[in-house]
C-alpha cells in the first residue's frame, strides 16, 4: 500500500514505523528537518521537508500514487485542510486526521464526510488516551484494560502478586488454581521481556501478565487472586495537567460520581477549565510544589494522575505521590525513551497515546475481515479481532490440530451471545469474533488465517 504520512513526532514516527515494518510504501512529511533526519535513520521511508497542506509537497511526497493519507501534525486546521487538498487535487481514496481541538472533535459527525470535510477517520490521540486512563481508574488493581467484542471480552493486565495463588504456577496448572474460572494467559513479562506463553511457563511474583476471559468474570477473578479493591463512586482523584486529556478525563470521572481535583500551571488554562467544568476544583500552581500537594491533602487521595504535556513533569509528579503513598497512579508519557525509564522507578501504570492511537489507525488500516487491533507491553506483541468466515483457514480444525504461527495464541471467540475460553478442542465457527494474541512478527501470518478464498463469491 503506498501511504503518505504528515508530520514526524512521536504520533507520525511510529505509524510509519509500524506501517514500513510490515512492507508499505511509506512517505513522510514534515517542516522540520531534525524530525525527518531522524525518520531517516530509523526506517527505510521517503522523507519530504516541507509544509503539509501546500500541493507541490503533497505531489513530491507522492500523493498522486496514494492509496493512504495520514494526517497527524500538531496543527489541526493543517491536517484537515491537507485532507481536503489530497481528496480535490490528487484524489486520494482514504484520508485520516489527527483532530485535538474538542470544538472539532465534538462536532465530528457534522463537520466530516464525503460531501462535508473529506475525513474518513478523525485521529484523536487524547481522546484515545483519555479512555485508556479512565479504564485505569475503573479497574484500579490492573496495569491496563481493554475490551474487545463490544465489551463482552476483556483484556486484563496485572502485575502477579506476591502472594497471590498465581505466583509459582505453570499456565498448564492454572486450572488447579481457578477451576471454576474460565480465563486465558495470552501475554507474560519478566526481566522486560514480553512474550506469548506456553503451557510450561511459570508465572512469578512480579511478572506481568494479560489474561482474557468474558468481561461479566472481571471482578470474581480479581477477587480470587486477590486484587479486587474496587470503589465503584466517589473515589477523590488528583489530575495534574489540565489540557485536553486531563480536561476529557476530569469530564468522565464526574460522570461516573468521582471527586476530581485538577492542577493546572497556566492560568488562563485553569480560568478556562474552572468555567467548562461543572464540577470539581481547579488549582493554578506547580504540582512539583510538595507544599501545595499537601495543601490539595495529596494523603487522601485515591488516583493520581500525572496527564500534562511534559513527560518529565509527569514521571516526577508520580514519583511524589508514592511518596505519600497514593494507591493508585497513572502516567501519560509520549515519548519513547521513556519507556525503560518509567519502569525502572517503578512506574507501572503508563498510558502512551502513541500506542493508543497506533492502534486506532491500524484498526482501520487492516485489510480482510480485522475489526479489532490493539499492542501489548512495549509493542512486541498485537492483539487483533478478526471475523471468521466460511471459508477463512483458521475455521478448518480443532485448535489443537490448527497449525498457528509462531507465537500465537487465541485468547477468546464470541459466538453469538457467548463467550468462549478455548482450549485445545475448541474450533471456530463462521460468524466467530476471534481474539488472537501474536509477536508482531507473526501479524501478517496471522492476519492470512481470516482471508476469504475466492469460491466464498
Amino acid at each position: 500500500m503506498n501511504i503518505v504520512i504528515l508530520g514526524a513526532g512521536e504520533v507520525g514516527f511510529n505509524i510509519a514505523q509500524r506501517l514500513a515494518t510490515e512492507g508499505n510504501d511509506v512517505s513522510v512529511v514534515d517542516n522540520n528537518a531534525e524530525r525527518l533526519q531522524r525518520v531517516a535513520d530509523s526506517m527505510d521511508v521517503q522523507t519530504v521537508l516541507g509544509h503539509a497542506s501546500h500541493p507541490t509537497v503533497l505531489e513530491r511526497a507522492g500523493a498522486i500514487n496514494a492509496e493512504l493519507l495520514i494526517a497527524a501534525t500538531v496543527d489541526d486546521e493543517t491536517n484537515m485542510l491537507a485532507c481536503q487538498v489530497a481528496h480535490s487535487l490528487f484524489k486520494v481514496p482514504v484520508k485520516m486526521a489527527r483532530v485535538r481541538n474538542n470544538d472539532y472533535v465534538d462536532r465530528a459527525a457534522q463537520l466530516f464526510g464525503r460531501d462535508d470535510l473529506p475525513i474518513d477517520l478523525v485521529i484523536s490521540p487524547e481522546k484515545e488516551a483519555a479512555k485508556a486512563i479512565v479504564r485505569r481508574v475503573q479497574v484500579v488493581s490492573a496495569m491496563d484494560m481493554q475490551e474487545f467484542a463490544d465489551g463482552r471480552i476483556c483484556l486484563l493486565g496485572i502485575q502477579v502478586p506476591p502472594k497471590s495463588d498465581l505466583a509459582g504456577v505453570s499456565v498448564a496448572d492454572l486450572h488447579e488454581v481457578l477451576p471454576d474460572l474460565p480465563i486465558n494467559i495470552v501475554a507474560h513479562e519478566h526481566n522486560d521481556k514480553w512474550l506469548v506463553p506456553t503451557a510450561s511457563t511459570v508465572l512469578l511474583s512480579g511478572d506481568s501478565i494479560y489474561v482474557t476471559l468474558d468481561s461479566d468474570d472481571l471482578h470474581r477473578f480479581l477477587d480470587l487472586i486477590g486484587l479486587d479493591d474496587r470503589k465503584q463512586t466517589g473515589r477523590n482523584v488528583m489530575i495534574v495537567g489540565g489540557g485536553h486529556v486531563g480536561y476529557q478525563v476530569a469530564l468522565r470521572l464526574h460522570q461516573m460520581g468521582h471527586a476530581v481535583k485538577i492542577v493546572e500551571h497556566n492560568r488562563d488554562r485553569a480560568e478556562w477549565l474552572a468555567q467548562h467544568l461543572d464540577a470539581g476544583t481547579v488549582i493554578c500552581g506547580d504540582a512539583l510544589d510538595k507544599s501545595l500537594l499537601e495543601e490539595e491533602s495529596i494523603h487522601q487521595m485515591d488516583d493520581f494522575l500525572a496527564l500534562t504535556n511534559d513527560d518529565e513533569v509527569n514521571i516526577l509528579c508520580s514519583m511524589i505521590s508514592r511518596q505519600y503513598k497514593v494507591p493508585h497512579t497513572v502516567t501519560l508519557i509520549n515519548r519513547e525513551i521513556y519507556g525503560g525509564l518509567v519502569r525502572a522507578v517503578g512506574l507501572t501504570n503508563v498510558v502512551s497515546p502513541r500506542f493508543t492511537t497506533a492502534a486506532s489507525i491500524l484498526r482501520h488500516v487492516r485489510r480482510g475481515r480485522i475489526v479489532g487491533f490493539s499492542s501489548l507491553g512495549s509493542g512486541e506483541l498485537e492483539v487483533l479481532e478478526a471475523e471468521a468466515m466460511a471459508t477463512s483457514r483458521i475455521v478448518a480444525a480443532p485448535l489443537a490440530a490448527l497449525r498457528l504461527p509462531e507465537h500465537t495464541i487465541i485468547g477468546a471467540i464470541v459466538r453469538g451471545d457467548a463467550v468462549i475460553i478455548p482450549d485445545g478442542g475448541s474450533q471456530v465457527a463462521s460468524g466467530d469474533h476471534v481474539v488472537m494474541i501474536t509477536h508482531k512478527s507473526s501479524l501478517r501470518a496471522v492476519e492470512r488465517l481470516f482471508e476469504v478464498n475466492l469460491e466464498f463469491f
